[in-house]
C-alpha cells in the first residue's frame, strides 16, 4: 500500500451476481437471501402455494412396504442448476443397523451410512463431520448423509445427536446454486459447492426411492425459498456463552468482530463447519451475530453477512458507525473461489444496519485488503488497520485512507486496533502485538518483548465497554483445526500502560471452577490431571520465582519439561523448532507465559475443567491472581485436577 492509498477507484457497487443462494442455517439469513426464486417460472407439473411462491411440485411417492419407484424427473437439468430443488421426504429411524440406500434424484443420493465404517471417510467422520461424538446407546453411529457431488457435497446428521432416534421423521433436503443442506428436526448441515468441484445434473435424471423406509417423497422445483429454518428476530441463548459453540453437531465459531453500540456489546463471529474445511476446502465462512446489553444475557440474530454468490468467501473485519448507522467491515476473498483477473469483486466491503441487527449489504468496495479493520477514531474519523500493519485514516466522506503515524513492525490477518488510557494497542493475526503512546510515537513490538495479550485465544479483538473497560473476544483453537470456541476476556491496564486479563465476571463458565490458594510463593505451584484414557496428562505449573507459568502435557509418569513461551520461541531458528516444546500460545496447545505479575506474595489460582461432549475434548482455563489468564484444550475426558 502507498503512502497515500486512494480507494476511490475501489468504492462502486459490486457487479458481480451470478447466483442466488438459500442460507439453511437455524439462527436465519437476512431476507435478500432468497432475492430472485419469487420470480422463478413454474418447471414439472402439479402446482401448489409455499406462502406467496408458486413452485413445481411433483406427486409425492408413496408405497406400500415391499414396493419400490422410480419416475422421471421433468425439470430440465439447466433449470435445475440455475434455479435449485427442494425434496421432502417421511422417513423411518427405527432400527438402523447397516448402511443403506433410501432416495435417489438426478446426482443426489440419500442413505443411512455407519459412520466409521466406510474406508477413506474415517476422518470425515471424526473431524469435519463431528459425526463420531454422536454414538448410539450401541456404540453405532448411523448417520442420515445426503451427497450431490464429490467434493463440498456431502452433508449429514447422525442419529444420536437427535433428541428423538426413532420413528419417522421429516428429511428435507435443499439445493441452491449456491447451498448444499440436509434438514432433520430443525438441525441443520450444509456445505457450499464450488466452480472448480461442480454440481452436474443428467439430462434424463430419475427419482426413485430404494426403501419402504421412505413413506413418501415430494420433488419441488425450483428450489423453496423457505424450506428451510430461518430466524428473523433474536433468539436468547440458553446455554452459558463462555466456550459456547452453535448449536448444530458440527458448527464451530471463527474469527469475531466485536464492538459496542448504542449500549449493546455485539460479537460478528464466522460461522464454521468441518474446520474451513467446507467449499472443498475454501472455508466460505460467513458473519452470524450474537449480542448483549449486559454481558450476561445474550440473543442470537438473523445472519449479519451470509453467503448469496457463488463466488463469495467471507474474510474477517470489524463493526464501526458511520452517518449514524451500525457496519460490519469485511472481506471477500473471492479469489479462492476463481482464477485472478476475473470480474468479481475482491478485497475489503461492508454491510450497514439501521437497528444493528438487520444488516444490508452495501456492495461498496473501500480497500484492497481482504480482511479490513475499519474502526471510529477518538477525532471523529474512520480508521481502518490492514495486514501491513500499517494503520490509517480517512480523509473526508471519501475512501481515501492516509497514514496515521509510523507502521507497527507486525503483519497478518485480522488487525485489532484499540485505544486505552491515551495509548494505542495492535493485537495482530495469531501472535503479533505493538503498542505505541501516541499516534506520533514509535510502536514497541509485545511479541518479542513477551508483553502481548495472546494468553490462548485465536485471533482475539478488543471493544470498549461501560465504566471504561476492555472486553477481549476470540475463539479457542479446536483440536481438529481452525474454528472452536467463543471465549470472553477483560483487560487489565497498569499504570505503566502494560496489560493484564482476567475472566469476565458477567460470563460465568458452565462448571465452577477450582480455587488453589499459593501462600509458598518460593518453589512451583504445579496442578495435574489424569486422562481418562491415551498416553498424556494435562500439567499447569506456576514458577513465581521466573514470572511464568506454562500448560504441558507429560507422558504418564513424567514431568518438569519446560515450555518456551512465545517470545522464547520466536528466537528459536525455524529448522530447530520442531525439537523444541511450546510456540504460539493461540495454538491452543502446550504453550507458556512470562512477565506475569502478582507472584512475590500469595496469591489464587482458579481453574476451570470443562468437558465438552461435543467435541470429546476438555477445556483447561486458568485465572491466575486475577490478572492473568490462560487456556487450552486437550482430547478426551480427564479426572478431576489436583494439587
Amino acid at each position: 500500500m502507498k503512502k497515500s492509498m486512494t480507494a476511490q477507484a475501489l468504492a462502486k457497487p459490486l457487479a458481480c451476481r451470478c447466483g442466488t443462494g438459500i442460507l439453511p442455517v437455524f439462527h436465519g439469513r437476512d431476507a435478500h437471501a432468497t432475492r430472485g426464486f419469487a420470480r422463478t417460472s413454474v418447471i414439472a407439473v402439479g402446482l401448489s402455494l409455499v406462502g406467496a411462491v408458486c413452485v413445481a411440485e411433483t406427486p409425492a411417492i408413496r408405497l406400500p412396504p415391499d414396493a419400490l419407484k422410480t419416475r422421471p424427473i421433468t425439470a430440465t437439468a439447466d433449470a435445475i442448476l440455475a434455479k435449485g430443488f427442494t425434496v421432502t421426504l417421511e422417513v423411518d429411524f427405527d432400527g438402523v443397523k447397516d448402511n443403506e440406500t433410501l432416495y435417489e434424484a438426478g446426482s443426489v443420493k440419500l442413505a443411512f451410512r455407519l459412520a466409521g465404517k466406510t474406508k477413506g471417510l474415517e476422518g470425515y467422520d471424526s473431524r469435519g463431520g463431528n459425526y463420531l461424538n454422536f454414538p448410539m446407546p450401541d456404540g453405532s453411529c448411523p448417520v442420515i448423509e445426503a451427497t450431490i457431488c464429490d467434493h463440498a457435497g456431502r452433508v449429514g446428521i447422525p442419529l444420536g445427536f437427535l433428541a428423538r432416534k426413532d420413528g419417522v421423521h421429516t428429511v428435507m433436503l435443499n439445493f441452491s446454486p449456491v447451498h448444499w443442506s440436509i434438514c432433520v428436526d430443525g438441525h441443520v448441515d450444509n456445505d457450499m459447492p464450488i466452480p472448480q468441484e461442480p454440481v452436474t445434473w443428467p439430462a434424463q435424471a430419475q427419482e426413485r426411492v430404494f426403501s419402504p423406509r421412505v413413506r413418501s417423497a415430494v420433488f419441488v422445483a425450483p428450489a423453496k425459498p423457505d424450506a428451510l429454518p430461518q430466524a428473523v428476530d433474536a433468539k436468547r441463548v440458553t446455554r452459558p456463552i463462555q466456550y459456547w459453540t452453535p448449536d448444530d453437531h458440527n458448527a464451530w465459531v471463527g474469527d469475531v468482530a466485536v464492538g459496542t453500540w448504542k449500549g449493546r456489546f455485539h460479537v460478528f463471529y464466522l460461522f464454521d463447519r468441518r474446520h474451513h474445511g467446507s467449499g472443498a476446502g475454501k472455508g466460505r465462512h460467513y458473519f452470524a451475530h450474537l449480542s448483549s446489553g449486559d454481558l450476561a444475557n445474550w440473543d442470537e440474530h438473523p445472519l449479519a453477512v451470509p453467503i448469496d454468490d457463488w463466488w463469495e468467501c467471507i474474510g474477517t473485519g470489524t463493526p464501526f458507525e458511520l452517518d449514524g448507522k451500525y457496519c460490519l467491515a469485511y472481506g471477500l476473498h473471492t479469489e479462492r473461489m476463481m482464477p485472478q483477473g476475473k470480474d468479481c469483486p475482491v478485497g475489503g466491503t461492508y454491510a450497514v444496519s439501521e437497528d444493528g441487527i438487520h444488516f444490508r449489504k452495501t456492495g461498496v468496495m473501500f480497500t484492497s485488503d481482504r480482511n479490513p479493520s475499519v474502526y471510529n477514531r477518538a477525532d471523529g474519523r474512520l480508521g481502518m488497520g490492514t495486514k501491513n500493519g500499517q494503520l490509517y485514516y480517512r480523509e473526508g466522506d471519501a475512501w481515501d485512507w492516509k497514514p496515521a503515524g509510523k507502521r507497527a513492525p507486525v503483519s497478518g490477518d485480522c488487525p485489532a486496533p484499540f485505544t486505552w488510557g491515551g495509548q494505542d494497542y495492535l493485537i495482530q493475526g495469531f501472535f503479533h502485538m505493538a503498542s505505541r503512546p501516541n499516534e506520533s510515537g514509535d510502536w514497541e513490538d509485545w511479541a518479542a518483548s513477551g508483553d502481548d495479550v495472546y494468553e490462548g485465544l485465536s485471533v482475539p479483538m478488543v471493544a470498549p465497554w461501560s465504566g471504561d473497560r476492555r472486553i477481549m473476544v476470540g475463539w479457542l483453537r479446536h483440536l481438529y483445526g481452525w474454528g472452536g470456541w467463543l471465549v470472553f476476556r477483560e483487560l487489565v491496564r497498569y499504570p505503566d500502560g502494560k496489560l493484564g486479563v482476567k475472566w469476565l465476571a458477567e460470563t460465568p463458565t458452565p462448571v465452577p471452577p477450582q480455587t488453589f490458594a499459593v501462600t509458598d510463593v518460593t518453589k512451583p505451584f504445579v496442578v495435574r490431571a489424569v486422562a481418562k484414557a491415551g498416553d498424556t496428562d494435562f500439567e499447569f505449573r506456576i514458577d513465581p520465582a521466573e514470572a511464568r507459568a506454562q500448560f504441558h502435557f507429560p507422558r504418564k509418569g513424567e514431568s518438569g519439561a519446560r515450555v518456551l513461551t512465545t517470545a522464547e520461541f520466536l528466537k528459536v531458528p525455524t529448522d530447530k523448532r520442531s525439537t523444541v516444546i511450546g510456540g504460539h500460545a493461540s495454538s491452543g496447545g502446550a504453550f507458556a507465559l512470562g512477565k506475569i505479575r502478582g507472584l512475590d506474595k500469595p496469591f489464587t489460582v482458579k481453574l476451570v475443567q470443562y468437558y465438552d461432549a461435543k467435541s470429546d475434548a476438555t477445556i483447561f482455563d486458568v485465572e491466575i491472581a486475577g490478572i492473568q489468564t490462560m487456556i487450552t484444550c486437550r482430547a478426551g475426558h480427564f479426572a478431576p485436577a489436583a494439587h
